[in-house]
């Protein structure tokens, strides 16, 4: 049996990025790579393309109609931070999306697939960097961890504006008081206030609901993030 060929696109800011460059898989770096130069460019013998970038949702539609026009094979793409349905209607070549952005503290993650191959696929490339697909029926909005945990941390983000508690308070309070593995500003750290941020925004966007309205300090600490990845 063949070994699958695989074509992974990802930027810095995605945090599998350092794992995924190592997989040994056809590997492009957004920020310098251009995946789409030349006419034999390896992604033509391609069996499934990932894209691994985290992308706002105009910047996304068109990396992802880019990829509609110049590739052949089924695409799976990371859509943690964006409406998930909304782009699996728009653009059938994507056959699987996954929710791989955030961090968690188990080693799961959600995918959806549109057919045993690529949910196979899906999870042979996750095992490859140490996780586990966990499949779902649909990415929704946000699918289900990101988006719940996305509300909670800025909640958090709200009560340290208002000065009701310390980060450390805070994350004693969610440890010890409801048996959250990390507190929701540890949360917030380990999976980066940019993602977190960029889903709040797009389900802000859509749904026009304010508790999806980002806080003004984790919309700052985003910011800075994103000119840290930028230097």
């Amino acid at each position: 049996m063949s070994t699958p060929k695989y074509v992974i696109l990802a930027n810095r800011d995605h945090p599998l990025y350092n794992e995924l460059k190592e997989t040994g898989h056809t590997f492009y770096d957004l920020h310098k790579d251009d995946p789409f130069e030349g006419k034999e460019a390896r992604y033509r013998e391609a069996d499934l393309v990932f894209d691994f970038t985290l992308l706002e949702r105009d910047k996304k539609e068109e990396l992802l109609r880019i990829l509609a026009i110049q590739m052949k094979a089924p695409v799976v793409s990371d859509l943690t931070c964006l409406w998930g349905d909304f782009f699996i209607e728009k653009f059938p070549q994507i056959q699987g999306a996954m929710a791989t952005a955030f961090w968690a503290p188990t080693q799961k993650r959600e995918v959806v697939a549109k057919d045993t191959e690529v949910f196979k696929g899906v999870s042979t490339l996750l095992k490859e960097v140490g996780l586990e697909a966990k499949e779902v029926s649909q990415p929704g909005h946000g699918f289900i961890y990101p988006r719940t945990v996305s509300l909670l941390i800025n909640e958090a983000c709200l009560a340290l504006e208002d000065k009701l508690a310390s980060a450390k308070d805070l994350d004693t309070a969610m440890k010890f008081g409801v048996n959250y593995p990390l507190g929701l500003v540890e949360w917030k750290e380990k999976i980066g206030a940019k993602a977190v941020l960029m889903l709040l925004d797009d389900l802000h966007h859509v749904t026009k609901d304010d508790r999806y309205r980002a806080s003004v300090s984790l919309r700052k600490e985003a910011h800075l993030d994103s000119d840290k990845v930028q230097a």
